[in-house]
C-alpha cells in the first residue's frame, strides 16, 4: 500500500520547486532594492520548503528528489512574464504566497494519517503567515492594490 503522503509531498516539490524558477526569474528582472530584498526572503522561504519536503520524502521512503526537476513545467515562469510594471509583480507574488496557504491549509487537513508531515506542513504554513503579512505591508507601503 502507498503512503498517501507521498502523493501530497510529490506535489509539493513540484509546485515549490516551480514557484522558486519564477522567483529567481523576478529576481533578475526587479531592479527595485526593497523589493529586491524581499524577494530574497520568499526565495529562502521557498528553499526551505524545498529542503523540507525532501527531507520528509526521503524519510517514507519516496523516490529522488532529483527526479522532480526533469517533472517541473514553466507554467509559473511563463504567468510571472506576462505580468508588467513593479506593482503587478509584487501583486503576482503576493497571490502566488496567499494560495499556496490555502493549499497548506487543505493538506494539513487531508494529513490526519501522517501526523510528520502535517507537522512539516503545519510548520511552513506558519511561516508562510509570517511572509505573507510582511509582503502586504511592503505592498501598502508600496501603494500596490492588495485586490484585483
Amino acid at each position: 500500500m502507498t503512503n498517501p503522503s507521498v502523493a501530497i509531498l510529490t506535489e509539493h516539490q513540484k509546485a515549490q520547486m516551480e514557484r522558486l524558477v519564477m522567483l529567481r526569474d523576478y529576481q533578475k528582472l526587479i531592479d527595485d532594492p526593497y523589493v529586491k530584498s524581499a524577494l530574497i526572503f520568499v526565495i529562502e522561504d521557498t528553499q526551505e520548503a524545498i529542503a523540507r519536503g525532501a527531507s520528509r520524502l526521503r524519510q517514507v521512503g519516496a523516490m529522488q528528489v532529483s527526479k522532480f526537476s526533469e517533472d517541473v513545467n514553466n507554467k509559473l515562469l511563463r504567468q510571472g512574464r506576462q505580468r508588467r510594471g513593479l506593482g503587478d509583480k509584487i501583486w503576482f507574488i503576493y497571490n502566488g504566497l496567499q494560495h499556496q496557504l490555502q493549499w497548506y491549509e487543505r493538506q494539513i487537513k487531508a494529513l490526519v494519517d501522517d501526523a510528520d508531515t502535517q507537522a512539516t506542513f503545519v510548520a511552513l504554513a506558519e511561516q508562510l503567515r509570517v511572509r505573507i503579512d510582511r509582503w502586504r505591508n511592503l505592498m501598502i507601503e508600496m501603494k500596490v492594490p492588495l485586490d484585483k
